[in-house]
Parts: structure tokens; C-alpha cells; sequence
């Protein structure tokens, strides 16, 4: 039902979009990556895992001050070019060779700051890479399905750290996130507090709908989409709320091939 080249081109888009608003985010911070500045690769490079290997030597070229600059300004490029290349099928092992070569140099610049919507941007880039590397519509099905596996996992992951969290146990983690500085929102948290219903069903909502996500994959069409548009209105809530913008990206990006896979498994496997 879904063809095979839309739904890869749907989650290039989507993680693209993530991808540019990252690394303009990093632009924008160009000084801290001076000698002197917080991100100072002198001192970042003394990490024990750089300083034993010679990812250290990599990084002193192509991660020190300026060179760093232009490291971001190659990915911008690339990342601006992926769609056209991936519509006129012309260059795009190159451009996504680009993209995922520096993704990695980007985890390593600053591995201390990286998240999930990083990581999950990393694995996507990585299986779209390999996927073309092959060239066969077979690898191409496999890169779509490792998109479609690592997003689950991480849903499932996440959903059971948090069932065995005495935090989250509580049933007032959501209201405890909203009242932090960091990812909080005023307005929410004054909402939620004393209401300890409302706060404890969103909190072990949250912890259900993680853990039960991957059943995505196995329902087939249409009923996976169920899962998808809550993750979608799940990640759109956090980008709008606590400013997780990079995970909606990142993450709904994975939602094309978890459909396309969902549709594969059911046609192919059940029927």
C-alpha cells in the first residue's frame, strides 16, 4: 500500500527538519567553541575514551577551533540538499554521507550534551546511509525497519525505566517536571497542582503508553495509527510545554517507516 521511496523521503524530510534547527541552534553558539570559550575543545578532547584512542587525533582536525565552524557549515549544506537529492536520485549517497559523517563528529564535539532526539537522529541518518550504500530494495526495507525497531525500543525502554522508578511510582512525576525550571511551565504546574487525580492518570499514562508502543508494529494498518497520532500529539505537548522541540523531529521522523513496517508485517506475515 505505502511505496517504498515516499515513506523514506517522508522521514529524510522530518528528521531533516530537526536536523537543520539543531545545527543552527549550534551555529548560533559559534563563540563557546572557541579556545576560550564553555565548549573548548582543549578541554573536551581529555576525555579518557579520546585521549586512549585515535578518535582524539580526528577530533583535533576537524573538531578544534575554527575547523569546527566549518564542520557545521558542510552539514547545513548537506542537510539543505538531501531532499532535492533524494526526489532527483542524483548524489545522494554523497549528500548522506556527508549528513551522517557529520552527525557523528557532532556526537563526539559534545557527547556530554547529546539526548535521545540526537541518538535517534543518528540511527536514522545511519540506516538511510546503509540502506543506499547497498543499493537493493531489500536493504533499503531493512533500514526501514532498523528505523522502525530503534523507535519502538526506545518508547518500551523508557517505559520501563519509568514503571520501576519510585519517582514515577508517586503518580506526580508529570507535575514535578512541569514545576522545574528547566522543563517546566507555569502555567501547567499551577494548573496541576492539588489535582492529584488528573496528575497521577497523566503520569501513569505516560508510563502505559511508552511501554505498550511497539505494539505499533504488529497491529498493521490502520490501527497502528492510533499509536502514531498520540505519539504525535505526546511530542508536540513537550515541544510546545517544556521546549523538546529536537524530540518531535526526531522521533515522529521514525513514524513513516513504523507505518510502512506495521502495513509490511501484517501483509506479509499474518495474512
Amino acid at each position: 500500500m505505502f511505496e517504498r521511496n515516499t515513506i523514506i523521503l517522508v522521514v529524510a524530510g522530518l528528521v531533516t527538519v530537526g536536523a537543520v534547527i539543531s545545527t543552527l541552534e549550534w551555529m548560533a553558539n559559534w563563540r563557546k567553541f572557541s579556545d576560550k570559550g564553555l565548549f573548548s575543545w582543549r578541554v573536551l578532547k581529555e576525555r579518557p575514551v579520546l585521549v586512549r584512542s585515535s578518535l582524539g587525533t580526528l577530533g583535533d582536525l576537524f573538531l578544534r577551533y575554527p575547523n569546527f565552524l566549518f564542520i557545521l557549515s558542510l552539514r547545513l549544506c548537506a542537510l539543505l540538499a538531501l531532499l532535492p537529492a533524494l526526489v532527483s536520485g542524483r548524489y545522494v549517497l554523497l549528500i548522506l554521507g556527508i549528513v551522517f559523517a557529520t552527525t557523528l563528529l557532532l556526537n563526539l564535539r559534545g557527547s556530554y550534551g547529546m539526548d535521545g532526539s540526537d541518538q535517534m537522529a543518528t540511527h536514522t541518518f545511519g540506516a538511510l546511509f546503509i540502506g543506499y550504500l547497498s543499493g537493493a530494495p531489500l536493504a533499503l526495507d531493512i533500514a526501514l525497519w532498523y528505523v522502525a525497531l530503534q523507535s519502538c525500543l526506545s518508547y518500551a525502554t523508557s517505559g520501563l525505566v519509568k514503571a520501576f522508578s519510585p519517582h514515577w511510582h508517586r503518580g506526580d512525576a508529570v507535575f514535578g517536571i512541569f514545576n522545574t525550571r528547566t522543563y517546566g511551565h507555569q502555567g501547567v504546574a499551577e494548573f496541576l497542582y492539588n489535582r492529584q487525580g488528573m496528575t497521577r492518570f497523566l503520569t501513569w499514562g505516560v508510563v502505559a503508553g511508552e511501554v505498550v508502543f511497539p505494539l505499533a508494529l504488529v497491529v498493521g494498518y490502520p490501527y497502528c495509527l492510533v499509536f502514531l497520532v498520540l505519539g504525535v500529539v505526546f511530542h508536540g505537548v513537550n515541544a510546545f510545554v517544556m521546549g523538546l522541540n529536537s524530540f518531535f523531529w526526531s522521533f515522529v521522523a521514525t513514524y513513516p517507516a513504523i507505518l510502512y513496517c506495521s502495513e509490511m508485517f501484517w501483509r506479509h506475515v499474518v495474512e
